[in-house]
């Protein structure tokens, strides 16, 4: 997880912490797994061009 997605976690994290209304954490809350998934994907998608790169086959 990068810095910048920590970041965002917790302030996402601590929106949701402060609605006292169910439809507005939930939203806050959503949003939160949106950027976790992602930066999951983001994460997948290096790995996936860096072994693309160093493969053999692909050459």
């Amino acid at each position: 997880m990068t810095e910048e997605t920590k970041w965002l976690t917790e302030q996402l994290d601590r929106l949701a912490q402060q609605q006292p209304d169910f439809t507005n954490r939930a939203f806050w809350l959503a949003l939160e797994r949106v950027v976790a998934e992602q930066d999951r994907r983001t994460e997948q998608l290096g790995g996936e061009v860096d072994g693309r790169t160093w493969s053999p086959d692909r050459w």
